[in-house]
């Protein structure tokens, strides 16, 4: 890499360690929304000036490499010291680790049962959202509470750690990914320096922090025809955090190929074997809160909003028609990769964003962290354009380029909690950019899918 790329790289750096450190003065996120958006998109604007320099074909230097997971590092450690303010998730965690703790199943009572007035306290019971219900998190979630729990008790900013330390050890992986695919490394930088990383893991201490690196360990298992551990990886990450069984059939292997039903077996073994324990202590519960919770609405795209309104139009409509018809084309989808799997690791990488895209268009219930899983798989295929000159390279626009800039305006569904209401103007300019440049590769593709690119 060029001496003036690496001097532009690390003075992004000192800038992007500069903005996080405003909102140690911020305090509470949540109330001074406004204030945590310009830092937000101050953010993402230097971080997008990174990844136009690292698009560019660069020779690998160690030196980057480590300087990037350094500056990384840095900026998850200034989070680690901001209270959470913009999810209240994190207090549910070290309740449900400190129900364990107790010998009692976290699907069993929600935390205002009278059953559990004895482990109330004034600074993690207050904090908790849903008091009525109970959890809403898979088992691996729920041992992984457990286990924290009793290393550190009631301690807030070791479950933000854990959970930054996570989204690192995603970025180690990610980096090995890379190179089997012959891409530089360096390209990491588009993961690791993402504000929606930042914020929602070492900040928010949101548990995809942990699936991820299960997540990007499973992709790379796939590209080296590890099936084993593929299937294992993903039921770890499944047991966790419910979204990455959907990935299941679009990592499927040809049948011709050897082994090719390991990955499912290994799977279901894996899933079955967090369940069991919770299924012999709470039944039936152990599905918690989930059916209740996919009901529920937040940062409703105009096509949702649009494809409700035909619904009731029609008469049609029920709280469940949306996700039934996202069930839908997923399970088409599913059946067709099963069909036609993908001959190599990258394909079925590529295949990946099919159901995520799906997911996301569709979805009723947006929140930012949500599109986490989205960012390695931007980091592997988010393209140059042709055109390229000086030490920025734009990206190609296409359905890439669309994801990585909504991955950024996805945090404009925070400004929720100005008046605690949604703001139009904010969900327009989250949605449109990606419908258009969607649409744009889409003609440019003509029969070619937009959402692969």
């Amino acid at each position: 890499m060029p001496r003036s790329e690496k001097w532009l790289l690390s003075l992004l750096g000192i800038l992007l360690i500069a903005t996080y450190i405003f909102t140690l003065i911020l305090g509470d996120l949540r109330k001074d929304t406004v204030a945590f958006e310009y830092i937000f998109f101050s953010a993402f604007i230097l971080y997008g000036v990174a990844c136009f320099v690292v698009l560019k074909p660069v020779t690998v230097d160690r030196r980057i490499i480590y300087g990037i997971f350094a500056v990384a590092a840095i900026m998850q450690g200034i989070l680690v010291f901001t209270r959470p303010t913009l999810s209240d998730d994190m207090y549910r965690y070290v309740w449900d680790g400190r129900v364990q703790a107790h010998g009692i199943s976290p699907y069993r009572y929600p935390p205002n049962a009278p059953e559990l007035n004895f482990l109330r306290d004034d600074e993690i019971y207050p904090s908790i959202n849903r008091k009525g219900v109970v959890t809403v998190y898979p088992p691996a979630a729920e041992g992984a509470y457990a286990l924290l729990w009793r290393i550190w008790p009631d301690n807030i900013r070791w479950f933000q750690t854990v959970m930054a330390a996570g989204s690192l050890l995603a970025g180690v992986l990610l980096a090995g990914l890379l190179h089997d695919l012959n891409r530089s490394p360096v390209r990491a930088l588009i993961y690791l320096w993402s504000p929606l990383l930042m914020f929602e893991t070492a900040h928010s201490a949101h548990v995809d922090g942990l699936v991820l690196p299960f997540l990007v360990g499973a992709w790379w298992a796939r590209v080296r025809e590890r099936d084993g551990l593929t299937g294992f990886l993903l039921g770890i990450a499944t047991a966790m955090k419910f979204y990455p069984a959907l990935l299941l059939p679009f990592l499927w292997r040809p049948r011709h190929s050897q082994g090719w039903w390991r990955m499912p077996l290994a799977f279901l073994i894996t899933v079955f074997f967090f369940y069991l324990p919770y299924i012999t202590l709470s039944g039936r519960q152990v599905i918690g809160f989930l059916p209740r919770y996919l009901q529920e609405t937040f940062n409703v795209s105009p096509l949702v909003s649009l494809l409700n309104f035909i619904l009731e139009s029609l008469k049609i409509y029920s709280p469940t028609s949306l996700t039934l018809l996202t069930l839908g084309i997923i399970i088409l989808l599913a059946v067709w990769a099963v069909l036609h799997p993908a001959e190599n690791g990258e394909t079925a990488l590529r295949r990946s964003i099919w159901p995520i895209a799906v997911i996301t268009l569709f979805s009723q219930n947006l929140f930012s962290w949500y599109m986490l899983w989205l960012l390695p798989l931007i980091a592997i295929f988010l393209e140059p354009s042709k055109k390229q000159s000086g030490i920025l390279v734009l990206p190609r626009l296409n359905a890439w380029t669309g994801w990585w800039l909504f991955c950024g305006l996805v945090g404009l569904s925070y400004t929720f909690f100005i008046d605690w209401k949604p703001v139009n103007a904010a969900i327009l300019a989250q949605f449109i950019p990606l419908y258009a440049i969607l649409l744009i590769d889409l003609m440019r593709s003509n029969a070619k899918p937009a959402l692969v690119d």
